[in-house]
């Protein structure tokens, strides 16, 4: 997605009209359209404005380009300090790391779920599937960056803007939504996705 479609989608999702927008950002009707047809492309300024309108991270926005050893290693490093990863490994005769087992996960449970969830899907779709549902992969993507939860290394899960409990994860409820995605296809994943965003709207329309 182009970073003007990237605006729409969210602003949709969220329930704001373009003129809602404009007004929370300060922004001109005609600049709003012209981020989102991508006639011109917002500074990282106007980004932010529009970020803190829809309670979303301004990274969504950003473009992570992976080129190089450097590239990935420095962002795998940031991370490290900033979060609580688990790296694992099996190791030979002589206790050397055998570099081809090297695993790396996370110890916070919303990363994890949502990863899952993220890898469940992609596990789903065999070679010609996967141009066929490049859009509903690309909207899977964009709802589960549409969370604005902070994450802290040693910090305690609960600690987030969305006041998301530990427990919600263990939740009866949430672990039947999660079982019943588990093993959907991906067409199946499509309805489903389309169907959340209806009734997420019609909620919101009900206000």
């Amino acid at each position: 997605m182009t970073v003007g479609e990237k605006i729409k989608y969210f602003r949709t999702m969220h329930g704001f009209t373009q003129e809602q927008l404009v007004q929370a950002t300060g922004l001109s009707i005609s600049t709003l359209q012209k981020y989102e047809s991508d006639e011109r492309k917002p500074k990282p300024e106007q980004l932010l404005k529009i970020s803190q309108a829809l309670g979303i991270s301004i990274n969504i926005f950003m473009d992570f380009d992976i080129h190089t050893v450097s590239d990935l290693l420095s962002l795998i490093f940031k991370m490290n300090e900033q979060l609580d990863l688990n790296f694992d490994s099996q190791k030979d005769t002589s206790g050397n790391i055998i570099p081809d087992t090297l695993t790396l996960s996370f110890k916070n449970p919303i990363i994890n779920q949502k990863l899952s969830t993220y890898v469940s899907f992609l596990n789903k779709m065999t070679g010609s599937e996967r141009d066929q549902y490049t859009q509903t992969l690309q909207e899977l993507e964009n709802q589960l960056l549409d969370d604005n939860t902070e994450i802290h290394k040693t910090a305690p899960a609960s600690n987030s803007t969305n006041n998301i409990p530990d427990s919600t994860f263990s939740d009866p409820s949430y672990q039947k939504i999660q079982n019943l995605l588990s093993d959907c296809t991906p067409q199946e994943m499509e309805w489903i996705l389309k169907s959340v965003q209806l009734i997420k709207d019609c909620l919101r329309d009900t206000k």
